[in-house]
């Protein structure tokens, strides 16, 4: 009996000291993307979003918002149901313009009166789809340059915890100091009736190139391309200069960027490239972009 007690003592003694399973890491953490941004008439920041594959979307960069909130328009658009036993919304995966992605995240289904408001009155130039709060947020370290148009996002180490659920049985609706304030929504659209709304930019979807630039000694180059991507297969590389793009000459790396919002996914681009001594001809197709 002593005997098999030692064994025991032992097999539990070794199972102590084993190492512990290691944890897959995300392989994205670490890893920084140039994410466009538009500035809006408000001066708000806004990201083109793909929720769940669909989209492009334009989301509010705002960290005061405590979470993901999607309107119930956009909801409809990508057919994601609102949850029903449950304040959160499931949603598979976020995908932003520039790279940057996320997955298994929640959402709220909602439209907070900033939504509306904003929308009704055409305020921002653009319609305002969803609200980045900071269990996005928080999963990267943002850097934001005002004289850019890109700002940097690093994946870091680090999930936020989701913020308390208001204490609601179901069927009850929000909680009245959110009902209160999303009464603000209504009062806004019966302004935009009296005073007009602004006109808002459609959204389409834009080229995709796979490649990023930047500007070196008042040279345009091409700083990264992407693994298989269109760039890739036309045979453009990392350090090339870009001396001509969609048979337009380049005097900045700003007017670059213009040139590239404006082409639609499938066009076909002529490039120019400067490789060392040689000039390089070559034409890319587009995919899909946002």
């Amino acid at each position: 009996m002593n005997r098999r007690l030692w064994r025991l003592g032992l097999v539990l003694v070794l199972a102590a000291l084993a190492p512990a399973p290691e944890v897959a890491r995300d392989p994205t953490i670490g890893k920084s993307y140039q994410v466009p941004y538009r500035l809006t008439d408000t001066n708000h920041f806004l990201v083109r979003v793909r929720v769940n594959g669909k989209g492009p979307f334009n989301f509010l960069v705002d960290t005061g918002a405590p979470a993901l909130y999607i309107s119930t328009d956009t909801a409809k658009k990508i057919g994601l149901e609102p949850a029903k036993n449950s304040f959160w919304t499931p949603v598979d995966r976020l995908e932003f313009e520039g790279g940057a992605r996320l997955e298994h995240i929640k959402a709220r289904v909602e439209d907070p009166f900033q939504l509306i408001g904003m929308n009704a009155l055409g305020l921002p130039g653009a319609s305002i789809d969803g609200i980045l709060g900071f269990t996005i947020l928080a999963r990267f370290r943002l850097e934001l340059d005002p004289t850019r148009d890109r700002m940097t996002w690093t994946r870091l180490d680090y999930e936020p915890k989701e913020p308390p659920v208001p204490d609601r049985a179901e069927g009850d609706g929000p909680p009245a100091e959110m009902g209160a304030m999303n009464l603000l929504g209504p009062l806004a659209k019966f302004a935009a009736r009296v005073v007009g709304k602004q006109p808002e930019e459609q959204l389409h979807p834009r080229g995709f190139f796979g490649l990023e630039l930047s500007e070196e000694g008042g040279e345009i180059r091409v700083s990264r391309v992407l693994a298989d991507s269109p760039a890739a297969k036309a045979g453009v590389r990392s350090g090339d200069r870009l001396l001509r793009l969609h048979n337009r000459d380049l005097a900045s790396l700003k007017g670059a960027r213009e040139i590239v919002a404006e082409v639609k996914p499938g066009d076909r681009v002529p490039l120019v490239l400067g490789r060392g001594a040689e000039k390089l001809d070559l034409t890319l197709t587009t995919g899909e972009g946002f």
